[in-house]
């Protein structure tokens, strides 16, 4: 954030899990997985893992917290992937049964860059299924939905599923074209899943963007801070969904530690 202080923090990379009454288990990305680790060995993708020190223990991966649930790779009907930048899909192959489910304009654009470009803006081209053209779906093949004041100043939503249950909103700027995931759950409620359209609720909650340096590795920093500020507007509503960033450790202390 904008007037933070140059100190380490953690930083965790969140998965969301969901139940859906008739297409079982489904997730929202992946998280980090050990092929992380196989494919950041050698020069220059360990550049990725010096910037970025990832710390990963055995009962932290996501096959282990979904078998402590009772629940297999296999069970994962589909897996809706927020963007490809490596800490959201890192365990993409681990569930080789699944369904795909992303931006076409995301996906375009990961497969035009080069290796040094991909580097640069965190894409590692070993963690992508061998099989992903095969398995792919596209969002932007769904239903286009007007999403209602609700989710205002959002105005354009697809139904994921065909039975308006999951919502997928397109929030660009840090990627191309970054899905986020609307639903409802017993116990939060309407939750909104926004993967890095902002690092923390408290960013949203204080209007404080990222710094510049931070630009570096977004697609398009004016398109980022639009989405930012939309996210803002909602959050400030007073029916506005749970709002969920990928990586803000005092939302996840505060709805699931």
């Amino acid at each position: 954030m904008r007037g933070g202080s140059l100190r380490s923090v953690e930083f965790p990379a969140l998965v969301g899990l969901i139940r859906h009454p008739s297409r079982g288990y489904l997730l929202y990305d992946t998280g980090y997985a050990e092929h992380f680790f196989r494919a950041t060995r050698k020069l220059p993708e360990c550049l990725y893992a010096r910037v970025t020190p990832v710390h990963l223990k055995p009962e932290e991966t996501l096959l282990r917290q979904l078998a402590d649930r009772g629940i297999q790779a296999s069970d994962i009907d589909t897996i809706c992937i927020s963007h490809f930048h490596a800490d959201h899909i890192a365990g993409l192959r681990d569930f080789p049964r699944a369904r795909l489910l992303a931006m076409r304009a995301e996906v375009q654009t990961v497969r035009r860059m080069g290796r040094l470009q991909r580097l640069q803006r965190a894409f590692l081209q070993e963690l992508l299924p061998l099989d992903l053209d095969e398995r792919l779906e596209f969002v932007e093949d769904c239903a286009v939905l007007d999403p209602g004041p609700r989710l205002h100043p959002f105005q354009q939503a697809y139904d994921l599923l065909g039975d308006q249950s999951l919502l997928g909103i397109d929030l660009p700027g840090h990627t191309r074209s970054q899905l986020g995931l609307v639903g409802c759950d017993e116990r939060l409620g309407s939750f909104f899943l926004i993967g890095d359209a902002a690092w923390s609720r408290r960013a949203l909650q204080e209007d404080r963007k990222p710094m510049a340096i931070t630009s570096l590795v977004f697609d398009n920093r004016r398109r980022y801070d639009q989405t930012f500020d939309q996210l803002a507007q909602l959050l400030s509503e007073p029916a506005a969904p749970h709002l969920i960033p990928s990586h803000c450790l005092a939302t996840w202390q505060e709805l699931f530690a």
